[in-house]
């Protein structure tokens, strides 16, 4: 059974979908434009402690800074 977590806790590359993004509403705006809003799937490529995570949205691949995953809640 999945739980609720911050994209930080993600195992690499299995499908989780967005439920919760606790940030400031113009850098979710610019995450929403790149396809990463809440409903949709993300799949994390690359993650490393302290490092920005590579999110694969469908065909694109996007960069995320660490602290910006974390306030990504995702199941």
């Amino acid at each position: 059974m999945s739980r609720i977590h911050p994209l930080t806790e993600s195992d690499l590359m299995t499908d989780v979908t967005v439920v919760r993004m606790k940030l400031e509403a113009n850098e979710q705006e610019k995450l929403s434009q790149l396809g990463l809003h809440q409903g949709g799937t993300v799949r994390v490529l690359q993650r490393a402690l302290n490092e920005p995570l590579l999110l694969a949205i469908g065909d694109a691949r996007i960069g995320v800074n660490y602290e910006t995953a974390q306030k990504i809640f995702v199941y």
